[in-house]
């Protein structure tokens, strides 16, 4: 069951992570005053989890990306910089995880425990 938040429809008192039912089976009763409440959404000082463009500081990248005039490292400071580079170069990000020579394990899709 999902946790949902409530407010009063009379003394507007708000109850917060109330563990329901989806469909909750009757009214839900206010625990100040007992009369019935809604399913409100309060986010009280949180804020979503939001992976942010920038890159502080900014990251420096040798290979692929570097300038093109002198081959000199070239520092991006977000990920849409980076990407529309790329874009502009016709290069696409790619990772290739190999086995080591000789067997067909590879430490990257083995079980880690």
């Amino acid at each position: 069951m999902p946790f949902y938040d409530r407010i009063c429809t009379k003394c507007e008192a708000k109850m917060i992570d109330c563990w329901e039912a989806i469909t909750p089976p009757s009214p839900v009763p206010c625990n100040v005053c007992g009369e019935p409440t809604e399913r409100a959404w309060f986010q009280l000082g949180h804020t979503a989890n939001v992976i942010g463009d920038d890159i502080p500081g900014g990251i420096e990248i040798r290979h692929g990306l570097c300038d093109e005039v002198t081959g000199e490292p070239r520092r991006y400071y977000s990920k849409s910089e980076i990407a529309r580079e790329a874009a502009r170069r016709g290069l696409v990000q790619r990772v290739e995880h190999t086995t080591a020579p000789g067997t067909d394990k590879n430490k990257h899709t083995t079980k880690w425990y």
